[in-house]
């Protein structure tokens, strides 16, 4: 069976590769260039995530309804307007968490390797998004998989994926860094060893041929002043038998056990700086943990990658680690004084495709979510803002944020909070994150849902 990899390449034909390149101007080998390195490059950004033990939020980007056809794709080249949440928008989300601010890099990088222009090579990174999300989406749904069963399949195709990806977009994307600290550390065990077993060879051979040499003794790191030279001495020693023979082997009987002994010093030694390093380190994570919010002390991971938290009356919700509610509530229980500055933007809404209508399979969770905090905060009430990037029409854009706020607010009076607790607004083009709006992931972060607290 082809891996997804070899999949996603087979479903896009040489004629539609023709009919891409025509479309964006550029050479049909330019696009087969960029894409042969694109594709691979977006799953290789997930085997990190199904890596680091944090698929839960790609997951549910991925297992939500598939709202992209095949027969799109070029489509996918023409302008559009990406604050209609076409499936760039998703497809801008999906970059964003897995590339995060090196997508502007990555851009660069394709376009050099595949002599295409930015332009080109920012559409078809906003193309390739949505392509690989609506083929895992259906294998999702037709292998029944959860997150840990997409993780694993993807893990279990790293090889495959991570050698597919060009050097230079692995050196773009810091793909490469695993991989050379592996190397390093082969490299470093490889000559411990040698060094060992040089050691072990040269008192063998120098035994009961010298009178005892003291080794020096030091604490710390420290023991590399005097390791090297104590190995070349015995390097020297095993020189000397070779040129002089057995005139040279009477009285060198404790040159052997006093190598023995300082290696094995050499060896406490360094076991004992590892081991302070190692308490340091703990000492720095409990630290951190100390130092963290309050929202995210007594969270457990679930088997779905998601992280769980009780909330104040027995209620517990599910979420990603780094997502809107345990940041909401954190500020809810700090404190910081309520202010209209302090937004948290919503990280697992969706909207259909052209509208301003809720995604309900795929936003359920976030809406259930947000009611369950706000009973379990009786005196919070909150704003929802909307926001789009700047493509398209300025009133237009207005509109459509206007109606999405007031949808997600509905949404939330709808399963039992009281309306009067809740207001919303649309900001349209305004306060954007990445004023650039120049690439799929930075217009993906300014369209978006926020909530600020207003009273708490």
């Amino acid at each position: 069976m082809a891996n997804i990899l070899d999949n996603l390449k087979g479903m896009i034909t040489p004629e539609m590769m023709g009919t891409i390149s025509n479309q964006l101007g550029e050479s049909k080998g330019g696009v087969e260039s960029a894409l042969s390195g694109i594709l691979p490059s977006i799953l290789g950004g997930m085997v990190q995530k199904a890596e680091g033990g944090n698929f839960g939020a790609i997951f549910d980007m991925l297992k939500g309804e598939n709202n992209f056809d095949l027969g799109d794709l070029i489509g996918m080249m023409g302008s559009g307007n990406l604050a209609q949440n076409d499936p760039r928008d998703i497809g801008g989300g999906l970059l964003g968490s897995l590339l995060g601010n090196k997508t502007g890099g990555l851009i660069d990088a394709i376009s050099g390797m595949a002599g295409i222009n930015k332009k080109s090579s920012s559409s078809l990174l906003g193309m390739a998004a949505p392509f690989i999300m609506s083929f895992l989406a259906k294998k999702i749904r037709g292998e029944k998989l959860d997150a840990g069963g997409l993780a694993s399949i993807l893990l279990s195709q790293k090889g495959s994926i991570m050698s597919a990806i060009p050097a230079v977009l692995s050196a773009v994307l810091g793909f490469g860094k695993q991989s050379a600290v592996s190397h390093a550390t082969g490299a470093v065990s490889n000559t411990t060893k040698a060094a060992t077993a040089a050691v072990g060879n040269t008192a063998s051979r120098v035994r009961d041929a010298a009178p005892a040499v003291s080794a020096p003794t030091g604490g710390g790191l420290g023991f590399l002043k005097w390791l090297l030279p104590l190995l070349l001495l015995g390097a020297l020693a095993w020189f000397g038998l070779k040129s002089c023979g057995d005139d040279v082997t009477a009285g060198m009987s404790d040159v052997a056990g006093s190598m023995t002994d300082a290696a094995s010093d050499a060896a406490n030694s360094a076991a004992g700086a590892a081991g302070d390093l190692v308490d340091g380190a703990g000492d720095m994570v409990d630290g951190a943990v100390a130092a963290g919010s309050s929202a995210l002390s007594g969270l457990k991971e679930t088997a779905s990658g998601l992280w769980e938290r009780a909330l104040p009356g027995g209620a517990t919700i599910e979420a990603n680690k780094e997502g809107v509610e345990y940041s909401l509530i954190s500020f809810i229980e700090g404190d910081a004084a309520v202010d209209k500055t302090t937004w948290f933007n919503f990280d697992a809404l969706r909207f259909k495709t052209g509208s301003a209508d809720l995604d309900a399979e795929y936003s359920q969770r976030q809406i259930d979510n947000m009611v369950a905090v706000l009973k379990a905060y009786p005196n919070v009430n909150l704003k929802i803002g909307g926001y789009t990037d700047s493509d398209g029409g300025e009133e237009a854009n207005m509109k459509l944020s206007e109606r999405r706020a007031s949808n997600v607010m509905a949404a939330i009076v709808a399963k039992g909070i009281d309306g009067s607790r809740l207001a919303a607004e649309g900001f349209g083009e305004a306060h954007p994150m990445c004023p650039a709006n120049d690439t799929p992931e930075c217009k993906a972060q300014n369209r978006r849902i926020a909530a600020r607290v207003t009273a708490k």
